[in-house]
């Protein structure tokens, strides 16, 4: 086996530019999740604690903080199902663009900061070039036709 030893002075911008994005959206995706899941159990604590505080001062719902915000509030209370899924998409989306920017300024940027980076690659074998890849194929268990009912 002979070693070589080579020297990356580029990255390709699409791949580094896709590659930034799924890494921002996923993430993204799952702390907005869970942020608008928190938020929406916010909203209707706060609404809950604005009813009881109403109740006992005597005052007004619109007079106490947040009282112009009631219907907002109940809205995303109420429609949990549809706001959490929407506000996750859009921060996985944002997320996204700013991956993909990164990976675009890496790639940009990548021979000028570092130069270039070693890599040693080997050389395959004769024998490991010549054997043909052997692929395995398993069968699915037949089920039984024998029945409880």
């Amino acid at each position: 086996m002979t070693e070589q030893r080579l020297r990356i002075r580029s990255v390709p911008l699409m791949p580094a530019i896709v590659t930034g994005a799924w890494s921002g959206f996923v993430p993204s995706l799952f702390i907005g999740g869970a942020a608008c899941a928190i938020a929406s159990f916010a909203a209707g604590a706060a609404l809950e604690w604005m009813r009881e505080l109403s109740f006992t001062t005597g005052l007004q719902e619109q007079l106490l903080p947040f009282g112009d915000r009631i219907g907002d509030l109940q809205t995303v209370q109420d429609d949990w199902f549809i706001v959490i899924p929407l506000a996750a998409v859009a921060l996985g989306l944002v997320g996204a663009l700013i991956g993909a920017l990164t990976g675009a300024l890496v790639a940009a940027t990548y021979g000028s900061l570092l130069g270039s980076v070693e890599v040693v690659v080997e050389e395959a074998t004769a024998a490991e070039r010549t054997e043909p890849v052997k692929r395995v194929r398993r069968r699915r268990a037949r089920r039984s036709t024998d029945s409880a009912a």
